[in-house]
């Protein structure tokens, strides 16, 4: 039997010996809420799906091919940003752990999540069950009308068609209104007459005269990538760079911000540009895939390149950079990007809500990449009897949000000698 404490080690051993600091600010985010834990160790669960020696995939729920998964499909990685098409969406934003598998291993870690989201709010288990319920109906509707009508493939949750779901909608209003800038005046400092991001214990830091160097080349490289994009001469005109602390489960990663001068450095309507370490997805180093070194070398690109395909429509920052072995996704960290506060939501109905519109954006996103591979063939052979493939995957839900909730209280339990991080990052 695993130990979740051992496999933390052994999994974030390389991220510890970066930084100390970080590794025990990582430690205490996931020791938050089981929840927390949940999104914060994904290689967990993708080791306890590959092996199934913890809980199995609920048996014939499975898709005939291997099709491109989100990966880590969590409801903190749904948020709102400013699309190539000038609308705000609200869509999945983080493909990080993105490979080719098959589909019953997003839906269940999804509606695992939605157990764990729900408890984390205090949401009864009825309702639990209602949420799971709710949003695996809307995912099995847009696959199947997908597949049938040739419908939702561009479903989309922006301010043109904002859905039917209250909360979202107004938060798309009100992101809408937010102008680059007030951004970058809330974000930076005039620093001897110069523009600087502002330094914050839990946000963004100094880096080193190594880091610093590997950001000026990421830089350069992805210029070299954009020359023939239709941007302002001076876009790439560097003023600032730093670390960047976001998220729990990339913490440890390289991750960096360029300021750049975008649209106009005088007007402060710069960009910031985020480069975040690209590293194989946890399925893949848990079935021994795609790990070698010129894998590793192009993964930044598979993921973007999975990402402006899984969308409904992509970001006009995305892209990838390479510095010798390794490679780094890029996106802008936008001035538009919000996401659901849930401690907002009043109620458990309002939760519900938020999960059906999560369900039908993750079916936006696998018919897609079942329309790439194998064109109008349904990718899921259990959805010809909706309500046994609801059954089986909320009883996953279930099973597997225990499986968590133990884990985690392992993990509490040994918050002490975790975080004594110089004891074991080389043993």
């Amino acid at each position: 039997m695993r130990d979740a404490v051992e496999r933390f080690i052994a999994v974030n051993r390389e991220y510890a010996k970066r930084n100390h600091e970080l590794m025990r600010m990582k430690i205490d985010r996931m020791a938050e809420s089981a929840f927390a834990f949940f999104r914060g160790f994904f290689h967990l669960f993708a080791e306890d799906v590959v092996t199934g020696q913890v809980v199995a995939l609920p048996p014939a729920i499975d898709t005939p091919a291997e099709l491109d998964l989100v990966g880590d499909i969590h409801s903190e990685n749904y948020g709102t940003y400013k699309a190539a098409d000038g609308e705000i969406h609200y869509d999945v934003n983080d493909f990080d752990e993105t490979t080719q598998g098959r589909f019953a291993s997003d839906v269940c870690r999804f509606a695992a999540n939605v157990v764990l989201a729900a408890k984390t709010q205090a949401i009864p288990l009825e309702a639990q069950a209602e949420a799971v319920l709710s949003s695996l109906e809307s995912y099995c509707f847009v696959i199947r009308s997908g597949l049938k009508k040739g419908r939702f493939s561009d479903l989309a949750y922006s301010e043109s068609t904002p859905g039917d779901c209250a909360d979202i909608m107004q938060m798309i209003k009100q992101v809408a209104e937010v102008k680059r800038t007030k951004f970058i005046s809330e974000t930076t400092d005039d620093v001897g007459g110069e523009r600087r991001i502002k330094r914050s214990l839990q946000k963004y830091y100094n880096l080193s005269e190594v880091e610093t160097a590997q950001v000026i080349r990421l830089v350069a490289d992805l210029q070299k990538q954009w020359i023939d994009r239709d941007l302002p001469k001076r876009f790439f005109d560097l003023h600032d760079i730093c670390g960047r602390i976001s998220g729990i489960g990339s913490m440890g990663r390289h991750r960096y911000v360029a300021l750049v001068s975008g649209k106009g450095h005088a007007e402060k309507k710069n960009v910031l540009l985020e480069f975040k370490e690209s590293r194989p997805s946890a399925y893949d180093a848990a079935r021994g895939r795609t790990t070698t070194a010129s894998a590793l070398l192009a993964r930044a690109e598979n993921v973007i390149a999975c990402q402006r395909q899984s969308q409904a429509a992509p970001s006009p920052y995305l892209g990838s950079a390479v510095d010798g072995a390794m490679s780094f996704q890029v996106r802008e960290i936008s001035p538009h990007a919000e996401r659901i506060d849930w401690k907002k939501l009043k109620s458990p109905n309002q939760f519900i809500e938020v999960m059906r519109a999560h369900g039908a954006i993750l079916g936006r996103i696998h018919l897609r990449s079942s329309m790439r591979y194998q064109g109008p063939v349904n990718p899921l052979p259990e959805l010809d009897n909706i309500e046994r493939f609801r059954q089986r995957v909320l009883a996953f839900a279930l099973t597997y949000a225990d499986v968590a909730w133990r884990d985690w209280q392992r993990f509490r339990s040994a918050l002490g000698d975790l975080k004594k991080v110089e004891t074991w990052v080389t043993a």
